[in-house]
């Protein structure tokens, strides 16, 4: 289609710094055109630095009546006619509205410039205009600088006009579970299942997640994941040729796409090939290979009453005299969450991270064999005494010690999205006990589609709007659930 111009230099939107790109132009029925980054640069610590991410830039342009939204990239021409900057960042759902990105030589015929060199001078005015702007607006100002002052053409763009096409081929690629049942030997207990799991998956060659400084490096991912698939594998070993037998089945699972979300456990627990009432408990490795010192990190002790006394019990007869740190929440990101979330009694054994985390670094040489063989059979006297006793775990909803990860956010709701459904909306596993979202009355299963005033297509567009709230400040939250919309009422309250 064809449509008008507006450029509005950065396209930011910052509520939390008083800032808006977006203030002083008219986006209905036009295509946005921005720079590539923040006014900030290349400083990763600064005030913008959020900012910078294509997703937000796209959000910012779609609430503001944006049709399209163009970029203009930081190369003076693209090699190859290759549209570099745009890559798959694992999110479901679309951005709402198409986004390209143009070269900068591009960029000067559609903006009137004369050539490249006076697209920088451009640029630089429009930083400095929004540096300033910044500037005037934290110290309880006017926003003096306005970007079209920056520019200094009062009718910039206005009889400017943009045909522009885009395809995009969406390939959705099969990826599998794992799974094993070794049957119990009870006639009665064989019914209920013992999950042991671990996922298999890592980042390939890098891409969203990865903490590489180059791109397209093969990640060996030895520690994440292929120590807790090891255990897998050899927990079914020891119990299937040694003389760990059990009363009850175990169902071995190699989980896949956790990396993109806790995409294949997801599944699992909403297409179970055993009933998750027949499941007891689910116990789950990822990252047992480093560890030091005998640290042992071990999760969802909370997720029944009698987990405390079980693990006291199973580390008894260990060679290994382990330093455990014992945490609550069920929730967590790895697949015992999923499990969690459909009320299933959980534990979660890992080492801890390290600084070869999601790089290229964590190769086979590093793991540590003799610890990873104590943590197996530390977990096989788990997975025995559970099966030792005659009633299975108690479910218990645990206390949420945690917040998740801030990504600087000012504020905590107590979602648990659901990254694996690509339907319109953000949908909810659950929310933490006690949190702004349980007390608002918010549960697993509603799929949020509106929050704070702004739109929700996917987890980037809620997490834009929680950005931009405040604790303490009473906002609305839209939902369907049961096919009906749903109007909450929400107060964020300040992370800790």
């Amino acid at each position: 289609y064809t449509l008008p111009l507006s450029f509005v230099g950065y396209g930011i939107t910052a509520g939390d710094l008083n800032y808006d790109d977006y203030a002083d132009a008219t986006l209905q029925d036009r295509i946005a055109v921005v720079l590539e980054g923040t006014p900030d640069g290349d400083n990763p610590h600064g005030d913008f630095a959020r900012y910078t991410d294509v997703r937000w830039k796209a959000v910012a342009a779609r609430d503001h009546g944006a049709k399209a939204l163009v970029i203009i990239a930081a190369e003076d021409n693209f090699r190859d006619d290759r549209l570099s900057k745009l890559t798959y960042d694992n999110a479901a759902g679309d951005a709402g509205l198409p986004v390209i990105v143009i070269s900068r030589q591009a960029a000067a015929q559609v903006l009137g410039v004369s050539g490249i060199p006076q697209l920088a001078e451009l640029e630089k005015r429009v930083a400095s205009a929004a540096v300033a702007r910044r500037s005037a607006t934290a110290s309880g100002g006017n926003a003096t600088y306005p970007i079209m002052d920056a520019v200094n053409k009062a009718s910039f763009l206005e009889q400017s006009r943009l045909t522009l096409a885009t395809s995009i081929v969406r390939k959705d690629a099969p990826a599998d579970n794992i799974i094993g049942i070794l049957e119990g030997s009870d006639p009665q207990l064989k019914k209920e299942f013992i999950v042991i799991g671990a996922h298999y998956d890592h980042l390939g060659r890098g891409g969203e997640g990865s903490l590489a400084a180059r791109a397209g490096e093969v990640h060996h991912g030895a520690d994440d994941n292929a120590s807790g698939v090891a255990g897998v594998l050899e927990l079914a070993r020891l119990f299937k040729t040694g003389n760990l037998k059990t009363r009850r089945s175990l169902l071995f699972i190699a989980f896949a796409g956790e990396e993109e979300g806790l995409l294949g456990s997801n599944y699992y627990v909403n297409h179970p090939v055993v009933p998750l009432a027949d499941t007891v408990a689910m116990v789950n490795m990822d990252m047992i290979g480093r560890l030091k010192d005998g640290k042992l990190i071990i999760g969802g002790v909370g997720t029944s009453s009698g987990w405390r006394d079980l693990l006291t019990m199973a580390a008894r007869s260990t060679e290994q005299k382990f330093a455990t740190t014992l945490n609550e929440d069920g929730y967590g990101p790895s697949d015992h969450s999923s499990f969690y979330s459909k009320q299933v009694p959980v534990l979660f054994f890992w080492t801890g991270t390290h600084e070869d985390y999601h790089k290229p670094s964590d190769t086979a040489d590093k793991i540590n064999y003799e610890g990873e063989a104590q943590i197996i059979s530390l977990i096989s006297n788990v997975v025995t005494l559970i099966d030792r006793v005659q009633e299975r775990p108690a479910y218990a909803v645990a206390k949420s010690e945690s917040q998740g990860r801030s990504m600087g956010f000012k504020v905590y709701l107590g979602t648990i999205p659901n990254y694996a459904d690509s339907s319109d909306g953000l949908k909810l596993d659950g929310v933490r006990d006690d949190s702004p979202a349980a007390q608002a009355g918010l549960k697993g299963g509603d799929v949020i589609v509106k929050l704070a005033g702004r739109d929700v297509h996917n987890v980037y567009d809620y997490t834009y709007a929680l950005g931009e709230m405040k604790a303490g400040v009473e906002y609305e939250v839209e939902l369907m659930r049961g096919g009906e919309r749903v109007k909450l009422k929400i107060t964020p309250a300040a992370r800790k």
